[in-house]
C-alpha cells in the first residue's frame, strides 16, 4: 500500500509539473468554455444596419439611437458612416439593410424622406428592420417635437424602400480568409518558437556563432523560409477553399492574388516576430508552449475567424477590433470576398504597421542566442 501511494504521490507531482499536459487538460477546456458562453448564440442576434446621417441634428441623433436600443433590449447593429461606405457594406459586407437620413430630417415644417434599401436574399432582416424603423421613426418624431400621440406623422416623415441583391457570397466566403489568417498565426508564432527554442536549449546557435555562416544568417534563412511558406499555405487553403466550397476569390480581380500575396507576408512578419519574441523569453519547450498557446488561443476565438465579432458582447469586441489577428483577418476577408485593393485597406494596414513594430521591438529586447 505505501509503495502504491508513494508512486501515485509521484506520478501527481510529475503531471502537475508538465506545464503542457496542464495546459491542454485545464487552461484550453476552461478557455472554450468561457469563450463560447460569453457569445451567448442562443440570444437575439439584431441584425447590421448602416446609417447615412445627412441631417446630424438633435433630431437624428435621438432616431439612430432609439433604432440602436439600449443595454437591456437592443434593436438594430447600427453603424454611421458615409453614404459610399454603407452601400459597399450592404453589397458586400454583412450588412442587412442602409437608412438614408436625409439633411431636412427634424426640420419643422418640412416634409422629409427616409430612404432604405434591403438586400433581397435575407427577407427575414428585412422584415425585423422595417418593423423597427417604422415604429421608431414614429414615436421619435413625437417625441423630439411634442407632438400628441394621437396625431400622426405621414405628412412629415416619408419611408422609401428599395431592394438590391447583394453580391456577398455568405459564411462559406467569410469563412475561408479567416482561416488563411488563423494559419499564417499558427506558422508563424509556432514553428518559430519550438525551432528556435530546441536549438537554443541544445546549443545549436551558440556553436552557430563559432562558424563562418554565423547565427544571424541561419536566423536570416529561417525566417525566409517561413515567410515563403505563409505565402504558400495561403494560396493552397484560399484555392482549395475556393473549389471545394464554390466561391469566387477578390470578385475575379488578378491583382487580388499580389494584395493578398503582400498582406500575408505582413501577417508573417508580425507573427514571427512574437515567436521570436516568445522564444526569447522562454528557456525550453515546457515554458515556451504555454505562452504561445496563451497568445495564439484567444485571438482564435475573439478575432473574427470562425463567427463574425457581431455575435460578441459590444464590451468584448471594443478591444478585440484591435487585436493583430483581427486586423490580419479583416484584411484578407475585404481582398478575397469584396474584392478590394489593398491600398484602400487604411485601418488594416495601420493596425498591421503598429503591432509589427511592437512585436520587434519586443523580441529586440527579448531575443538571446543562447
Amino acid at each position: 500500500m505505501k509503495i502504491y501511494l508513494a508512486l501515485t504521490i509521484a506520478s501527481l507531482k510529475m503531471y502537475f509539473r508538465n506545464k503542457q499536459a496542464l495546459f491542454w487538460a485545464l487552461f484550453f477546456p476552461l478557455l472554450i468554455m468561457i469563450i463560447f458562453g460569453i457569445m451567448n448564440f442562443d440570444r437575439y442576434n439584431s441584425p447590421n444596419v448602416g446609417i447615412y446621417d445627412a441631417a446630424d441634428n438633435q433630431a437624428s441623433q435621438a432616431l439612430i439611437q432609439a433604432l440602436q436600443g439600449n443595454s437591456d433590449q437592443k434593436l438594430l447593429s447600427v453603424t454611421v458612416d458615409t453614404l459610399e461606405e454603407i452601400h459597399h457594406e450592404l453589397e458586400f459586407g454583412s450588412s442587412r439593410g442602409s437608412i438614408e437620413i436625409p439633411a431636412n430630417y427634424g426640420v419643422p415644417g418640412e416634409f422629409a424622406e427616409i430612404k432604405v434599401t434591403y438586400d433581397e436574399r435575407f427577407q427575414q432582416e428585412r422584415a425585423v428592420i422595417s418593423t423597427i424603423l417604422g415604429q421608431v421613426t414614429d414615436a421619435v418624431f413625437k417625441e423630439v417635437n411634442q407632438v400628441p400621440d394621437e396625431y400622426r406623422v405621414e405628412n412629415a416623415i416619408g419611408i422609401t424602400e428599395a431592394v438590391i441583391t447583394g453580391q456577398g457570397q455568405g459564411f462559406k466566403a467569410w469563412l475561408i480568409p479567416g482561416i488563411a489568417a488563423m494559419a499564417i498565426m499558427q506558422t508563424g508564432l509556432f514553428t518559430v518558437v519550438f525551432t528556435l527554442v530546441r536549438f537554443k536549449s541544445q546549443g545549436v546557435l551558440r556553436r552557430l556563432k563559432a562558424t563562418p555562416i554565423g547565427a544571424s544568417h541561419f536566423l536570416a534563412g529561417q525566417l525566409t523560409t517561413k515567410a515563403i511558406v505563409v505565402v504558400l499555405q495561403t494560396y493552397v487553403l484560399v484555392i482549395v477553399g475556393a473549389i471545394v466550397l464554390g466561391v469566387s476569390v477578390g470578385n475575379g480581380r488578378l491583382g487580388a492574388w499580389f494584395d493578398l500575396t503582400i498582406l500575408a507576408l505582413l501577417g508573417g512578419a508580425l507573427f514571427i516576430a512574437i515567436g521570436l519574441a516568445v522564444s526569447g523569453w522562454a528557456k525550453n519547450e515546457e515554458t515556451a508552449a504555454p505562452v504561445a498557446n496563451i497568445i495564439s488561443m484567444p485571438m482564435m476565438f475573439l478575432s473574427g475567424v470562425f463567427f463574425p465579432l457581431s455575435v460578441m458582447p459590444d464590451w468584448l469586441t471594443q478591444w478585440s477590433q484591435f487585436l493583430p489577428l483581427t486586423y490580419l483577418a479583416d484584411g484578407m476577408r475585404a481582398i478575397t470576398v469584396e474584392g478590394a485593393a489593398i491600398s484602400t485597406l487604411g485601418s488594416e494596414l495601420l493596425g498591421l504597421g503598429i503591432w509589427i513594430v511592437i512585436s520587434f521591438v519586443i523580441a529586440t529586447k527579448m531575443f538571446r542566442w543562447e
